[in-house]
């Protein structure tokens, strides 16, 4: 019993350490990156960096609902890390044996897409959380949403929002249809998968969840649910 005692001992302090490690190796991440960009200048920022840069009243509400209902469903009520997204993830991934769900809300996806690369690291991926309630309390929810939608990739080198909406539908940011709106809003989860010019059947896999989503969270009707399923191939 004893050596028991000792063993798990051992291992709480071994995984102590561990802990310790990444967290200083993630606060140290997250302050190097604050400091090639610090917060308050990251919306000037981002916006000098989009060309095409699209204003929050200029993006069309269908494409907000349908990102809003499939990225972060309680992004408009919750304020910093979505503990709930997270330990949904985290039981998902378990069950599955792979990474299923990220459980990153659009706020720590801005983060990523502006401080840090895509293929992140651990480290990366921890220091992302320090910078959470630093954004939120920078900027407003409309400002957070502007940004990400303006810098996630669309696929077929749809950089922003303007380009993806002119060069897969030939219409501007402000006039989608549900049925745009909710394909477009699907493609960032696996751009080089799920972009148009693939033709691949489970775009329109991912689309309908974006639909289901939006239909959940009472942003469209059944029956505008029902219109956009009957345009899929």
């Amino acid at each position: 019993m004893k050596i028991f005692k000792k063993v798990l001992l051992i291992v709480f302090l071994f995984l102590m350490i561990i802990a310790s490690g990444l967290f200083g190796m993630s606060f140290y991440a997250y302050s190097e990156a604050k400091e090639r960009l610090p917060i308050d200048e990251m919306y000037t920022a981002v916006k000098e960096s989009v060309t095409t840069y699209t204003e929050y009243e200029d993006i069309d509400d269908d494409l907000i609902d349908a990102f809003v209902a499939v990225e972060d469903r309680r992004f408009f009520t919750r304020t910093g890390i979505d503990f709930i997204a997270l330990g949904r993830a985290i039981f998902t991934n378990l069950i599955s044996g792979s990474m299923q769900e990220g459980g990153s809300t659009i706020t720590q996806q801005l983060i990523k897409n502006t401080y840090f690369s895509y293929d992140r690291n651990l480290i990366e991926k921890l220091a992302e959380y320090f910078f959470i309630y630093d954004v939120e309390e920078a900027y407003s929810k409309y400002e957070i949403l502007e940004m990400y939608i303006n810098t996630v990739n669309y696929g077929d080198g749809n950089f922003n929002v303007y380009d993806a909406c002119h060069n897969y539908f030939d219409k501007d940011t402000d006039d989608l249809s549900v049925y745009e709106a909710s394909l477009l809003a699907g493609i960032p989860n696996s751009p080089a998968n799920y972009q148009l010019s693939n033709d691949n059947p489970n775009t329109y896999k991912r689309q309908t969840h974006v639909l289901e989503a939006m239909l959940e969270e009472g942003y469209i009707t059944k029956s505008e649910y029902d219109e956009a399923i009957a345009l899929q191939p």
